[in-house]
């Protein structure tokens, strides 16, 4: 079992952890990672749309943003509760491993029947069931990090999330636009990638188990009540903002890519999503590995956040003014290079911030919203500013000046946390 068996049965699981977990850990944890991130962007960014347009081509982009919307707040509260009932769980092999074959089971079940909706309401249920599982995942695999890594591993750790935060979609967006070209076939492949991603740390990874006295209170009001308690913290309240803002800046950018490609540059928006998926990957990998070493060796974290908003508020620049090839091209690059750079120290930032041991997971569970929500608000503005402004006139633009802006705002709500440097 990949692990640290002696720091396992020696130390309690509220503990700060002071030994690594060891290479097999990370490489299954970041593989979890890297199916969640294939399945939520290959899909959002390219099968979603495909399949809204076979639907309803005259109300395409309102029939995403409403999938989006439906499914994003759906993942708010999935979070939340799979953070806290993993907290809860007495399971001999850790608290998180089931949590995340759970979700894996929920989201392969969820892809294979996206597949055959033919109808708006069935693509908003089953793609909101689709969610549920993905943030039983997410939730679980990110409060095993202030489990098992210790705190000066964990840029480095958070550099891996990085990577398969950019190279998961990439993978997932080559997949489904070049072999799996077919809505059935996409949401099929997707399914099989995340039975081969998700179940080696479920199955193949093991956790200190939490102690039958270490269990928090169970029931759901006191899980409900405490879901806002951390929030009270001023650097927690500050981290969680600016998460939501730099996910925003970053969500306004991408989510109606497919469409901004084919209304306003023109070119083949499959073919061309994949090409910036790429360059975006490029981008992050190349700043993640080295942005996290230097963290982790400096200890310190809310630099690189600042160094993230500027360049993706640039990238917006260049889609905001011109829609062309090469602009699209730039913007992509810099984007992948600002979210490297912020997804070097972001889970190891957050980890740091966390009022309770006992809560890690509901904590980081209120953490992920931040991740989710802008996703309901980026689908939302998108949508609006579409339909108000018009695909051919300023909507675009407009929608890409909100990038802009979003991301100057992380910026500035990172500066105030006192706890990290």
């Amino acid at each position: 079992m990949a692990g640290a068996p002696e720091q396992v049965a020696h130390r309690s699981a509220l503990d700060e952890p002071t030994a690594s977990p060891g290479g097999r850990w990370l490489t299954s944890w970041t593989l979890g990672h890297f199916a969640f991130f294939m399945v939520m962007f290959a899909a959002a960014q390219v099968v979603l749309p495909r399949q809204a347009e076979s639907i309803s081509p005259d109300h395409k982009e309102s029939v995403v943003s409403v999938v989006t919307l439906v499914a994003a707040l759906c993942t708010i509260v999935a979070n939340i509760v799979v953070g806290a009932y993993s907290d809860r769980t007495l399971a001999p092999r850790g608290r998180r491993q089931i949590w995340v074959l759970a979700g894996a089971v929920v989201t392969i079940a969820g892809l294979v029947a996206q597949g055959f909706q033919q109808t708006v309401v069935g693509m908003v249920v089953i793609w909101a069931l689709v969610q549920i599982g993905l943030s039983s995942i997410s939730a679980a695999l990110t409060a095993a990090l202030p489990d098992e890594v210790p705190v000066t591993e964990r840029a480095r750790a958070s550099s891996l999330w990085g990577i398969a935060s950019a190279a998961g979609p990439l993978i997932g967006i080559a997949l489904v636009s070049t072999v799996a070209t077919g809505v059935v076939s996409a949401y099929l492949a997707l399914a099989v990638f995340t039975v081969l991603m998700a179940l080696p740390f479920a199955v193949f990874t093991r956790g200190v188990p939490l102690r039958a006295e270490e269990r928090p209170t169970t029931s759901f009001r006191a899980i409900a009540a405490g879901s806002l308690a951390p929030l009270k913290y001023p650097d927690f309240a500050w981290a969680w903002t600016g998460r939501f803002f730099i996910q925003l800046s970053n969500a306004l950018a991408q989510v109606y890519l497919w469409f901004f490609l084919r209304d306003r540059v023109g070119v083949d928006p499959d073919l061309w999503t994949l090409y910036l998926a790429l360059l975006y990957t490029g981008g992050a990998v190349a700043a993640a590995i080295p942005a996290g070493r230097i963290s982790d060796r400096t200890g310190r974290r809310k630099r690189l956040v600042v160094v993230s908003s500027v360049l993706q508020g640039v990238a917006a620049i260049f889609y905001m003014l011109w829609p062309t090839t090469w602009s699209a091209i730039v913007g992509s690059l810099l984007l992948g290079i600002g979210f490297g750079c912020y997804a070097a120290v972001d889970q190891a930032l957050i980890t740091q911030v966390l009022p309770r041991a006992a809560d890690r997971g509901k904590d980081l569970g209120v953490i992920n919203v931040a991740n989710n929500l802008p996703y309901v608000f980026a689908g939302a503005i998108g949508g609006a500013a579409l339909s108000l402004f018009g695909r051919d006139d300023l909507g675009y633009p407009v929608l890409y000046a909100l990038s802009l802006l979003t991301a100057i705002l992380a910026a500035f709500t990172v500066q105030p946390i006192k706890s990290v440097r």
